[in-house]
């Protein structure tokens, strides 16, 4: 159900003929995308939640109905959603998008200090001794919008930390994403107005609602009123006197304390517009999707708070994989790992937005699909059908009036659906975990460093899971799930004899090996419980760092003594470590690389029986494409999908844990046959089904258990 940007005067007649089109092309539904005028990019006429809007979207339902399409309710005009169509800012103007910023001047005592505070709100107002590091907080001092201090002794940095009204980068201002009083606001101004027109249409024409980049995106001060409240209260402490750890090192605790910051803007974040979107939507019988920006980055921490978090109530979560192909690849596992811990059974992606026209082609259709349906994604939202086709201002056309690819959407359509259709729902086979470094990217993160290259990439040198995501699908071919460090404290995950399960309804998983990823802080009692899974015969992996430091604060010491526990190594030697291995009396064992490799990392992983191997491994001559496998079991089926992006044949042997009697299901031409030459063979003392897999270039197959 593709993006339908409604750019240009509609009419009833260019509705009817263009979703008819749509239809004709095989798209069971279309998204509807209002657009704001900006400089030369025509917008969406009628206006935006005017009533002849609403004649025009009545004219939609109607076609839909008749066509049997469905119609995914956008919530916004343009993106971000949040700005409802500039009514947001014109009606409730104290309820827009917030930012935190730091005002300086260095005094040396003893002095008088004195400031008028214009700010919407002063957060925190701190004088640290520029050779001590003590810090002093002195917002107290605050009265009638003047602030007056005696410095004492000493050189001192001032700095005000003031909430001010942010400019927006778009036509209209934003809602505080923040703020639930602003969100509901946002909620009235617009989906509550479809409610009253449109509510029949609930559950049936109209099933999903979608946002669109709610987060941080060229905003990463994002701030708002509640926030020492509520760090108080997830923390038990005052944050304002730590305030400057957002920009500087404070001393021992620095990272700790900027671990607390960012979690609680994740956590308001998460609190805010996705919940009171999903609850909306369960209210009224239809589900949420959508994304924040950065998904797939390599931190969220000024992209979306927490992407694990971000979806907390999201009933459809959603990645963006948008902007050239394979960017952000490695990412995407992050977002179907947090709908199998919510054990949610739809993944959905926007895909193709700002590939470039010149390179995409048919092909282009099926590469990001397949890389994407292995990674666990089963709905899919194009990017995009364009009204007015000769204005398109975000390529490419995925139309039926592109030339280059009309002809092959309806075999394309065709594909994505019998693939979706067998990937959703039931439980995804992955016996690797691979913790999700939240505390590292959250302690290292801080306000306009000047080595920050941009947005969503400001990490450590010893942050590598992205890395370690991409060894693991696109060259070792061992699936993995993503586990968030906080949740994995969870009575949801449970150690026993040397496994961890993710005791889910439906989606359970079972690991035999965690994998600690690069990084130097962490909680120690998430290390704590990483530490009984090895000591009860389990397997820890860790790669390029060992954390020494702990999120909470003043316990780093139990963070270093658990590390020698588990690996024999203290981990304050950073310096010239090698690669060592131990053994626990139970079985456990602990490998240490220092300098992962895929070699490195296969080897580590090399006599953990594995669920999906390849006899001879292919090896790909470029990394334009990949080649890799998903395995689901639903209904009593085990579901194997086997996807070759690249430009290349693929033969192989390909080996499935226990006995298998295979039916081979094409997704490309609908054809159902056996799969021919298979046979039992043992391999250290597990039973494997072998069988032949060929793929050529550019294609997909499921092998499908009786």
């Amino acid at each position: 159900m593709p993006f339908w940007h409604i750019n240009g005067e509609l009419t009833t007649e260019g509705i009817r003929q263009q979703m008819r089109d749509a239809r004709e092309a095989g798209f069971s539904g279309v998204s509807l995308l209002p657009l704001a005028t900006r400089g030369k990019r025509v917008g969406t006429s009628p206006a935006f939640l005017s009533e002849a809007y609403f004649d025009r979207f009545q004219d939609m339902l109607d076609v839909a109905r008749e066509l049997e399409m469905e119609i995914i309710l956008y919530d916004d005009n343009d993106f971000p959603s949040g700005m409802a169509g500039g009514k947001l800012q014109d009606q409730f103007p104290d309820h827009t998008m917030k930012r935190l910023d730091k005002i300086e001047k260095i005094v040396t005592g003893r002095a008088s200090f004195i400031d008028t505070i214009r700010a919407v709100k002063l957060m925190a107002a701190v004088a640290m001794n520029l050779e001590t590091l003590e810090r002093i907080e002195i917002s107290d001092f605050l009265q009638d919008s003047v602030i007056r201090w005696e410095v004492p002794d000493g050189s001192w940095k001032i700095m005000l930390f003031d909430l001010m009204k942010d400019s927006f980068h778009k036509k209209y201002l934003c809602v505080d994403f923040l703020d639930t009083t602003a969100v509901r606001h946002m909620i009235n101004l617009t989906y509550d107005r479809y409610a009253e027109r449109f509510g029949s249409y609930f559950g049936n024409t109209i099933k999903m609602t979608f946002f669109d980049d709610v987060g941080f995106w060229r905003h990463p001060r994002t701030w708002t009123g509640r926030f020492n409240a509520k760090f108080a209260e997830l923390h038990g402490y005052d944050p304002k006197p730590y305030y400057p750890a957002l920009w500087y090192d404070i001393g021992p605790g620095t990272e700790a304390v900027r671990h607390a910051f960012y979690h609680t803007r994740a956590e308001l974040l998460a609190e805010g517009f996705p919940k009171l979107a999903a609850q909306w939507n369960t209210e009224h019988g239809l589900k949420s999707t959508g994304h924040p920006p950065g998904n797939y980055d390599p931190t969220p921490i000024d992209m979306n708070g927490d992407i694990f978090k971000f979806f907390r109530y999201t009933q459809i979560p959603l990645t963006d994989a948008i902007i050239d192909y394979q960017f952000g690849q490695n990412g995407h596992k992050l977002i179907s790992s947090a709908a199998d811990y919510y054990d949610r059974p739809v993944v959905s992606t926007e895909i193709y937005g700002a590939y470039k026209e010149a390179i995409f082609d048919t092909m282009m259709l099926y590469r990001p699909m397949m890389d994407l349906f292995i990674r666990g994604i089963n709905l899919v939202v194009p990017h995009g059908l364009w009204y007015n086709p000769n204005q398109v201002y975000i390529p490419p056309l995925v139309s039926p009036y592109s030339e280059k690819i009309s002809a092959a959407l309806p075999d394309y359509v065709d594909f994505v659906g019998r693939s979706s259709l067998l990937l959703r729902g039931g439980r995804r086979v992955s016996e690797i975990a691979v913790m999700y470094p939240f505390e590292e990217l959250a302690g290292w993160y801080r306000f306009e460093d000047p080595e920050n290259p941009r947005q969503g990439f400001f990490i450590s040198p010893e942050t590598d899971y992205m890395e370690i995501s991409g060894f693991l699908t696109n060259d070792i071919r061992r699936d993995f799930t993503f586990i968030h460090p906080e949740y994995f404290l969870d009575e949801k995950y449970i150690v026993e004899k040397g496994s961890l399960y993710l005791d889910n309804q439906e989606n359970f998983q079972r690991y035999q090996v965690i994998i600690l990823t690069g990084c130097k802080i962490i909680s120690h009692r998430t290390l704590a419980k990483i530490r009984d899974f090895y000591n009860q015969g389990g397997r820890v992996v860790s790669t390029t760092q060992l954390p020494f430091m702990s999120s909470e604060r003043g316990e780093d010491q139990k963070v270093i003594d658990l590390i020698q526990e588990i690996f024999g190594i203290d981990p304050l030697q950073r310096e010239n470590l090698k690669s060592s291995s131990r053994k626990h009396e139970s079985g456990g064992i602990s490998i240490f690389i220092p300098t992962p490799t895929q070699q490195k990392l296969a080897s580590a992983l090399k006599d953990v029986p594995f669920d999906v191997g390849f006899d001879s491994p292919p090896v790909l001559e470029t990394d334009f494409g990949k080649f890799s496998y998903i395995h689901k079991v639903r209904d009593g089926r085990d579901i194997y999908y086997f996807a070759n992006s690249s430009d290349e044949t693929i033969k192989t042997q390909v080996l499935l844990r226990g006995r298998r009697e295979l039916q081979r299901w094409d997704p490309h031409h609908g054809i159902i046959d056996d799969v021919e030459k298979w046979s039992m063979v043992e391999l250290d003392g597990q039973r494997y089904t072998k069988g032949s897999l060929t793929l050529e270039p550019v294609s997909s197959v499921f092998w499908m258990t009786n």
